[in-house]
Order: structure tokens, then sequence, then C-alpha cells
């Protein structure tokens, strides 16, 4: 019997230990509907079962408190709001995750045809949710527009659309994805606000958990969110089947098929916003959240980092591939600062930088285990013709001083000062000659060419191998070699280190170019690119290449010695010496008629035989060179033109950077950089400045009456108008929706009011014709003039004061 107990064991102690699916349990913030669709389709279609969790979905109690529930781990994770920031701020250690909607699907909606604006619900009844912090988008975009908590009529929510239909209340806060439906359904007409077009746009549904489990269970956490992100996208893909999985298996509410449906549609656009991936959270959105918070006195000061995904599970990763030239170490050291500093701008990705010798890089490349590579120049034109490679930046090297910004770079050969028996080139033959390695382009194929030049081949030459430029220097100066060859900059760098004196090295045949500060005995070529793989999204390239060339060195002083980044540079020269030298791609050989009658020559008897193998031989090897040279052609003519598509390219990127791409103007941040210059300048130089804030009146109206499309083709007729009266030195911007802002320099308080009643006139006399009706518009505007302001934005502050007097008193006026 109990050898039977004990075979029993054997075999169900594995299932127990290893078998057993880790059970956890989410508590969710409202009943069962499509607001938690990816939940649903995660557990129904196996993809917590993947990742071993057996997860409990526990609906809405009014009794149970989210936040208090995971914090005492009676539920693992929740779902809670943009408040969680202040459950944070006073001490409790939830931690955010993931966002499932980008933008709350939380509104305001009223059906009573009277109220057209938020400011018209004045002495109205409005219900929202009785929770402060869960309304706070809602009663701040009422604040906006003059309404205070005193000013209307809150009502207990009913959380029941008719009232909005039987008049129970003029207003009510609701979900887009679920009362417009019903209205819809009922033929009822309906006006929503949105607290984000108002400035106040804050995170929907957000997964959070405990710090605690964080911090115990980190893979845990991570393959639940995880397979939580692939049950939203799967249901977001298949709504009208993950609709049908509802209203089967989880649907409390008794909403009918087609009103999930409308709720899965409605909530895929919160979710699913311009090119942000599923799930991301941001600090900086959370920093500008927080100050709403904080200016409405819900929180204090807070630190954001350990709050918003901290274990950057909603990042997608970068891997920048560096070739090692100097060592990992020294590599790492070089590129850290700038890996650092693109974490901090790029809030959609977690850039690692992994630094590579020349045996693991192409290896790397082949397995696409890297998304970028920045390289030396012979093994980026070697990775372009084996897997595709394409450069889309060229490094730029800042020297010591900070004085030079070079986009070149040579070799430089060199021997100890005390060895008298090297002075010129040809003193190196049948010597000991350090190189890095045969495919390091600065460390061993300039020193090549410039060599072959002057008569000493490779078969004149002992070679020996270093792997990296800092062991080159060492052999020599270790008398291990008798001379060596790096690329330029590395004994400067090494002798600022202290690791060398300079004056020990000499240099043999020593070359001076102009504007060039390092010690170089080569040709120079274009310094190393970064090129990305071809499997790395354009998006990601478009991204990470966007903040390489706008980076501030005043601004970031520890990016110094990482470098800057230009457009890329032209090729062509690395493709030229290697093709002279015969090094891969292009080292098809030379089958010379001598060495084949040199192998067959103890073969006379066969005389007549070798003759026609050697005309044969001859013909085939012609024709390897007419296709090379026609190869060779082709790909100078293919490297110049994808040069050229480059800076194209570039140029058109910086110039998206700097417009608004529906009015053609200036886009908020440019124009802010051009007003600070401006402002700056009249400053010192005590000369006027004049700021006009202007908004189009009623402008929401003309979207909601006649679509969005008339309203884009009244933002650019508006703007066309307006640019015909501005002078070359005024300066021109879209602030906000349909919020503008201009600069005049040497204008009067006078000049600048007359200026500001022509643009109201203009305006005044403008129309767009659209699908047969004609839409006027008018717009209002604030003037202020420059006096004892601090800043640019202190002047524009100013500017809307005056503009909101205009819009109070009646609007298409001018207030100064």
């Amino acid at each position: 019997m109990v050898e039977k107990v004990k075979l029993i064991l054997f075999f169900l102690l594995p299932l127990i230990l290893f078998g057993a699916e880790d059970k956890v349990s989410l508590q969710l913030v409202w009943k069962h509907q499509f607001q938690f669709a990816g939940f649903y389709i995660a557990k129904e279609k196996g993809f917590y079962k993947e990742v071993g969790l057996d997860v409990e979905l526990k609906e809405h109690n009014p009794s149970v408190h989210v936040v208090e529930d995971v914090l005492s781990r009676k539920s693992t994770y929740g779902i809670g709001r943009s408040s969680l920031l202040i459950e944070r701020s006073r001490g409790k250690p939830v931690v955010v995750l993931s966002a499932i909607f980008q933008s709350s699907p939380s509104v305001l909606i009223t059906t009573n045809k009277e109220i057209l604006s938020p400011k018209d619900l004045k002495n109205k009844k409005i219900m929202i949710t009785p929770d402060e912090t869960d309304s706070v988008s809602t009663t701040a975009m009422l604040l906006e527009n003059g309404i205070k908590s005193e000013d209307f009529i809150r009502l207990k929510h009913s959380y029941n659309y008719r009232d909005l239909i039987d008049n129970n209340t003029d207003a009510m806060a609701c979900y887009i994805s679920n009362e417009p439906y019903f209205l819809e359904k009922a033929s009822v007409d309906y006006t929503v606000f949105y607290p984000k077009d108002y400035g106040y746009n804050f995170y929907g549904d957000l997964l959070f958990t405990s710090e605690k489990e964080l911090t115990e269970h980190p893979q845990r956490a991570k393959d639940f969110n995880n397979a939580t992100n692939k049950g939203w996208l799967w249901a977001f893909e298949h709504i009208e089947e993950s609709a049908k999985i509802i209203y089967e298996k989880y649907n409390t509410q008794n909403k009918s098929l087609e009103a999930l449906i409308y709720e899965g549609k409605k909530l895929k656009e919160l979710a699913l916003m311009h090119e942000i991936p599923f799930g991301h959270v941001c600090v900086d959105r959370f920093s500008e959240i927080a100050k709403i918070y904080k200016l409405l006195g819900f929180m204090k000061e807070h630190d954001l980092e350990s709050f918003v995904d901290p274990l950057k599970f909603n990042k997608e990763e970068i891997k920048i591939g560096v070739l090692a030239k100097r060592g990992s170490r020294t590599a790492t050291k070089r590129w850290d600062s700038l890996a650092v500093y693109l974490n901090k701008e790029l809030h959609l990705y977690e850039v690692k930088i992994i630094p590579l010798n020349f045996d693991a890089f192409e290896e790397a490349v082949k397995e696409k285990r890297i998304d970028f590579i920045i390289t030396n120049d012979m093994n980026y034109v070697l990775l372009e013709h084996e897997y595709g490679v394409t450069r889309i930046a060229t490094y730029m090297n800042l020297d010591s001083k900070g004085s030079h910004s070079l986009k070149e770079y040579g070799g430089v050969i060199f021997t100890r000062s005390d060895n008298n028996t090297i002075e010129t080139i040809e003193d190196i033959e049948d010597k000991k000659f350090a190189v890095v390695n045969e495919d390091s382009f600065g460390g061993w194929i300039m020193a090549y060419e410039e060599l072959k030049a002057h008569g000493v081949g490779k078969n004149n030459l002992k070679l020996s191998y270093h792997d990296t430029h800092d062991n080159v220097v060492r052999a020599v100066l270790e008398q291990k070699a008798d001379a060596g060859t790096v690329r330029t900059d590395v004994l400067e760098s090494m002798a600022d280190s202290g690791d060398i004196n300079i004056s020990d090295i000499k240099i043999i045949n020593q070359k001076l170019y102009e504007d060039f500060p390092y010690l170089v005995s080569t040709k120079l070529y274009p310094e190393w690119p970064l090129a990305k793989l071809e499997h790395t999204h354009d998006r990601v390239s478009r991204d990470l290449l966007s903040k390489l060339l706008s980076i501030d060195f005043e601004k970031n002083p520890e990016l110094f010695e990482s470098g800057g980044w230009g457009v890329p540079s032209d090729y062509s020269s690395v493709h030229t010496v290697l093709r002279k030298l015969r090094i891969a791609p292009y080292d098809v050989s030379h089958i010379e008629l001598s060495e084949i009658l040199h192998e067959y020559i103890v073969y006379i008897y066969a005389i007549a035989f070798i003759f026609f193998a050697i005309i044969g031989r001859f013909l085939y090897i012609n024709k390897i060179n007419k296709y090379l040279q026609t190869y060779n052609k082709k790909l100078s003519i293919n490297v110049k033109r994808r040069t050229k598509e480059l800076e194209k390219a570039n140029e058109k990127l910086k110039l998206l950077a700097q417009t608004d791409a529906l009015t053609g103007i200036s886009n908020r941040a440019h124009f802010m950089d051009i007003a600070n210059i401006y402002f700056d300048i009249a400053k010192r130089n005590v000369s006027s400045l004049q700021v006009l804030s202007l908004d189009l009146d009623f402008f929401k109206q003309i979207n909601d009456t006649y679509g969005h499309q008339a309203g884009d083709i009244v933002l650019v007729t508006f703007v066309e108008e307006i640019s015909k009266l501005l002078r070359k030195s005024d300066i021109f911007g879209r602030i906000g929706g349909e919020e503008f802002c201009i600069v005049l320099q040497n204008t009067s308080r006078k000049g600048a009011l007359s200026f500001a009643q022509r643009i109201c006139k203009t305006i005044e006399n403008t129309s767009v014709d659209f699908e047969g009706e004609k839409i006027k518009f008018t717009v209002s505007v604030g003037v202020a003039d420059l006096e004892g302001e601090k800043s640019m934005l202190e002047l524009i502050k100013k500017s809307d004061k005056a503009l909101y007097k205009a819009k109070e008193s009646g609007r298409n006026q001018v207030h100064i």
C-alpha cells in the first residue's frame, strides 16, 4: 500500500509543482460591457492560460473600493482612472501598468437645444458622479468656461440616459461609448462637450496593481499585462465577434448586441490613437494631469517615475548595435549618455545600446537581434550588400574643445618616438605592423591603401591583429610591434584620459587638412553611419532620427562625448577604395594567363588542351570584369541616388516638425521658438513688441453643424486671409484647435490695434462655400504690448486675457 502511495505521489508531484496555473484576480470598475472586452477575450481565447495564469474577473460592486481592494491583496489587479495619481500622492503604493484608453470616454452631454457651449450651463442642472476626483476633467472644463461649482445645480447621478430625454437634467456626465447610442436610437438630438477639446485630455481606464505585487511577482505582472494587451488588440480587430462573446457570457446589463458593437467601435477610437502603441503610458502626460490636480488642490508635488510603468512593460524596445572599436567598456561609457537622452525624449520606446566586437556584429544583424547599427564605413558597406541595411544619418565627431563638428575621419600610422629605424612608410616594409582587424576601416583599410600606394604590399608586412584600437597603441608602445595604425582621434583621446603620453608617439606620413584637428596619415572618409535594419519600422526610424537631429548640446552637455548627427553622407568614396583594394563586396579575383601556364607546365603532353582551356578561361574572366564594371557603375549611381533621396527626406522631416499639418503655418513649438527670439531682441533693444491672440468665434458650432471637414476648410481659409495682411517680419502660428497667435515687431500700440481691427473686418467679410451652403465666421482678437513681462509666455497670457474680454464683450471685436 505504501509503495502504491509513493508511486502516485511520484507522478502527481510534478503536476502539483509545475502544472498548476497561478491564480490572480482583476477588480473591474463597472458592470460587464465592452469597456472590459480585452480581459474577457484574454480569458476566453486562452491568452492568460498560455502564460500560466488563472484569472478571475470580478464585476463592479458598489461596496468595494477598488484601490483598497488591490492594496489589501483581495484583488491582484484593478482598473482605475487618472485619479490613481491622487491616491499615489497620498501615500498609497499603487502602480500603473498600462492605459486601456489614451483618452477618457467621459464627456458631458446635453439634449437642451439652448445649451451650445459649457458656458450656457450656468444655473443649470448637471448630473456628475459624486467622487470629485473622478470628475476632475469635467469640472475643469466647466471652470475653463467660467462655471464654478456654485454656479450649477449638482444632481445625484442616476446613470439612466432617460433623464436626458425626459429633461430631468440639463446635462449629464456620460461615456461617449454608451449613452449616445441610446439617444440616437430614440432619435433625440444631443450635444457633446469633450473635456479634451478644452485641454483636459485625461487617460481612460488604467490597469494598475500594488508596488508589493510588482516587486514580488514582476514576471507575473508582465505576463498579465502582455496577455491583456494581446486580448485587447484581438478584441478591437474582431469587434463583432468580441461583442458576441460578451453578449453570450458576460451580459449582466442585458445590452443588445448592436449596443455592444457600437461601444466597441467608439472605444477603439480612444484606445488606438495615432501611432501610439496600445497600452502606452507616459510620465510627461501624467505630469500635465498632475498640474490640473494640483491647481484644484487635490495633490502636491510627487515623483512619477516609480508610479508610471516602472518596469517599462509597454515601451517598444529599440536595440542599437555599436561597433566597440576600443572595447565594450569604452563603448558603453561613450554611448550610454545617448541612450539616457533618447529614453528621456522618446516616450514610446526603451532604447538600449549594445556594444559588439567585429566577430559578433554580423551575427547580430543576421539574426535581427538589433534594430539599428552604428559601425565603421566598411562594415556598413558589407552589411548593406548582404542584409540590406539602410543608412539614415552620419555621425559628427566633436573635438575636445568643441570647436569642430567633423563628418570625416582618417587613419594614423605611427611608431614609437624613439624608433629611429622607421621614418617613412617605405621603412615599414618587413616590419611587425599592428592593426585592429582585417575588417577595420580606420584601423587597417585606410592605412593599407596608403601603404600600397607607396609600394608596401600586404605580403611585405608582418601583420598582427589586436581587436581594439587601444590594444594596437599599447602593442606598439610595449614594443610588441614596430608600427601600427588606428583611426584618427584615438591617440588624442587616450592622451586626454592619461593612458598614453603623446610625446612617445611618432607619426609616419603625416598629412594636414583644413579644419581637421587630429593627427592623420591617410585620406579622409565619411564618419560612421547610423543605419536601420530591414525589419525596423519606418515609424521607429523617423522618431529616433528626429531626436538625434535636434540634440541641443547646451541643454544636454553630457552628450558632447557621444557626438552629434547629421544627414547621411555620400559613401561612394568608401566603395571606391574597397573596389580598388579588391575587398568585399568587391573581392572577385583575377586569374592571370601566366598562372594558368605555370600550373599546367608539367603537362606538356596536353599542350593543345591547355591552350583551349586558357582561351576559355580568359574569355570567362573578361566577362566577369565587364560584369563587375557594370555592377560597380550601377552601385555608385544607386549610392548617390539614395543619398539624395535621404537628404530630401530629412529636409521634409525638418519642415514637418515645424509646421502645422493642416494650415501650413508654424506649429506651437516652432512659433514659440521664434517668438522667444523676438522677445529677447525686443528686451535687449528696448523696442516695441505686440502680441495678438486670435480665436474663431463659435467654431465648435461650425464643426457640429457642418462637420469637421467644413471646420478644416474654415481654418485654412482663415489662415490664408490673415497671411495676406502680414509683413515678412511678422510671425503667425497655430496654438491650438481654433486658437492662433501673431507677433508684431517694431509696431506701436495704436498700429497693432488698427491691424487687429483690419483682421476682424477682413474675416467678417470672408465666407466659405461648403456643399451648397455659405458659412460665415468671425474672429475675436486680444492685443498686448511688451511692458515689464519677463517672458514671452507672460506676454501671451496677457494677450489671452484681452482675448477673453473680447469674447465676453460679444465677440467679433478687438480688446487691448
